[in-house]
């Protein structure tokens, strides 16, 4: 069973704030302490892959708890951030896939200048990173501290990867529509809004089940798309009232004392 930690604010899942808190230390070890050792953007390229490989079996999972950008905005930037709502034009398909062309066309340039060097290659990396920091760091001091993450590349692309996967399920027997699910989400993800298809697409959920935690009447769970039971009531398809794993169903029902 999954606690969580109760603050006067939102609810938070017990583990995610320490993990973020030492993922966020591979930021400036790789942004300041690449400039002296250029091989250290080898650890972007891992981290890449690590993304990319938990996507098929947990969505952007990696983005709600171990990226070090996200936590650095998170546990950071909120701090100085302005807040304001994010624009609709972040959502919009068009401009994640302009964004994602725009940093692996950088990426792809400077590894196509490298040559082959490993150092060159390496910083190729770093560079591509220290640019999505600089941007993420602009959109998130003037709007929510993770709007980046509404539109990063590399979310988009754990999204693709996983879009029948570790999904986040809405009974819509018990969701009330409170709210309370959005004003919990880093990137405004509304729940409820999908709660007639039963499940929230990929792209729009980064698996940091604040919002399972924070949801008064358990009505998110996490499900693959080929394990939510749907059922038609009155010629309308909506996901079945005991949809989700016993596992999610508990998160939010414990809280620390």
């Amino acid at each position: 069973m999954k606690e969580v930690r109760k603050s006067k604010k939102m609810k938070e899942i017990y583990g995610r704030k320490e993990v973020q808190w030492v993922m966020m230390l591979l930021l400036p070890l790789v942004v300041v302490g690449g400039y002296y050792q250029p091989m250290l953007g080898f650890v972007v390229a891992a981290m890449m892959t690590v993304g990319m490989t938990m996507a098929f079996l947990r969505g952007r999972y990696y983005c709600g708890w171990f990226c070090a950008m996200g936590a650095f905005h998170e546990r950071i930037l909120s701090r100085l951030s302005r807040n304001n709502a994010m624009l609709p034009l972040f959502k919009k398909t068009w401009f994640r896939w302009l964004m994602f062309a725009l940093m692996m066309g950088l990426l792809g340039s400077r590894l196509f200048m490298a040559g082959g060097d490993p150092g060159r290659t390496a910083d190729a990396f770093r560079v591509m990173w220290v640019v999505s920091t600089g941007l993420a760091i602009a959109f998130g001091l003037y709007f929510k501290p993770r709007t980046w993450c509404s539109f990063c590349p590399m979310g988009l692309m754990q999204a693709l990867l996983s879009r029948k996967k570790y999904l986040l399920t809405v009974n819509s027997d018990k969701c009330k529509e409170c709210g309370l699910c959005e004003k919990s989400c880093s990137i405004e993800t509304n729940p409820g809004a999908h709660k007639e298809a039963g499940f929230v697409p990929s792209v729009e959920c980064m698996r940091c089940s604040n919002c399972v935690a924070n949801c008064p009447t358990q009505a998110l769970s996490f499900q693959d798309r080929k394990d939510i039971v749907f059922t038609v009531v009155d010629g309308r398809k909506k996901a079945d009232a005991d949809a989700g794993s016993d596992e999610d169903k508990d998160v939010g029902m414990k809280e620390a004392a």
